[in-house]
């Protein structure tokens, strides 16, 4: 069985739908395929955001609450579940190199995005994609389990900092 976990790809194959700049395909299992439009991103930041992801979900941070294929497509309920949106800041903000920041804390994740890695109409509709996934809770933020990983001796890689402990 494949490990959990979601991937950002850039589309050259053609799957995003017309007028859309990101499609997601979810699969039960905790697996996600996120495409994104080449155009709309630069691939820093699609290699940084998989990174991210990867710590996540591989490490049960964030979950999976599957329900039914084809989910992903549907408009936000405004369930309000959890928030989590990307917002731009100036490149001397980020350490150097690093083109996402995640900062979290029980309910919410922000994504600190790197300007000029992404289009404002990408941020806006992976805004919207976030309403869907976090928003109507397709997606679970879960921080017991990865502790409790951490615990048992799996790698080292922490658990995200409360907004209120981390230093950008």
């Amino acid at each position: 069985m494949p490990h959990p976990s979601a991937v950002y790809h850039l589309d050259l194959s053609g799957r995003i739908p017309p007028g859309q700049l990101i499609y997601v395909e979810d699969h039960p299992g905790g697996l996600a395929d996120i495409y994104v439009h080449p155009f709309h991103v630069r691939a820093p930041l699609l290699w940084d955001l998989n990174w991210v992801t990867a710590h996540q979900v591989g490490y049960g941070l964030w979950c999976q609450n599957w329900t039914e294929p084809g989910r992903m497509q549907e408009p936000p309920e405004g369930l309000g579940v959890a928030a989590s949106s990307w917002e731009f800041v100036p490149a001397g903000e980020l350490p150097r190199d690093c083109h996402v920041f995640p900062i979290e804390e029980d309910g919410s994740c922000v994504w600190l995005v790197r300007s000029g890695y992404c289009t404002t109409e990408f941020l806006d509709e992976m805004n919207r994609k976030l309403d869907r996934i976090a928003g109507d809770g397709l997606w679970l933020q879960d921080w017991s389990e990865g502790l409790e990983r951490a615990r048992d001796g799996e790698p080292a890689m922490l658990a995200p900092l409360p907004a209120s402990q981390a230093c950008v």
